[in-house]
């Protein structure tokens, strides 16, 4: 089976206004299914990490229960709420800031538009830097000549 690019940005949100929390949820679930490509992160380091850090959510049981329950994102957000830490609107108006205008840092983000084609360095942030990334990797795939 084809790998699935997560195209869920991290700026998304679900009902409880958590960023990124829907993207590491497909991420986690595409690789529970064997369907998240070579190099995606799913549920360590990165905004995975920020993620679980800032919401109070212990990893271990989380990952478990994404590859385990193969939950729809309300069924996981239902799980978050039952089981994270820090899910008060103060915690997560505070992850959000942290995600949102994460600064990527120089030399990802030099290699980062290299590969996506940017023409000069006017997008710094990790966010629009992902985005495009995963949008010229479906690209690359959709267009990609059979061989």
């Amino acid at each position: 089976m084809e790998p699935i690019v997560p195209l869920i940005s991290s700026s998304v949100s679900g009902p409880l206004g958590a960023t990124h929390l829907p993207r590491l949820w497909l991420k986690i679930l595409l690789h529970a299914l064997g369907r998240l490509p070579e190099g995606y992160r799913h549920g360590e380091g990165g905004f995975d990490g920020m993620t679980i850090e800032g919401l109070g959510i212990d990893p271990d049981a989380f990952v478990a229960f994404i590859e385990r329950e193969r939950p729809s994102y309300l069924a996981c957000e239902a799980w978050v709420r039952a089981h994270a830490t820090k899910v008060d609107a103060t915690s997560i108006a505070a992850h959000n800031e942290r995600i949102l205008t994460r600064e990527k840092p120089a030399d990802a983000a030099a290699e980062a538009r290299r590969y996506i084609g940017l023409p000069d360095d006017s997008i710094t942030r990790s966010i629009p830097l992902n985005d495009l990334d995963d949008w010229t990797l479906v690209h690359e795939r959709l267009t990609a000549k059979d061989g």
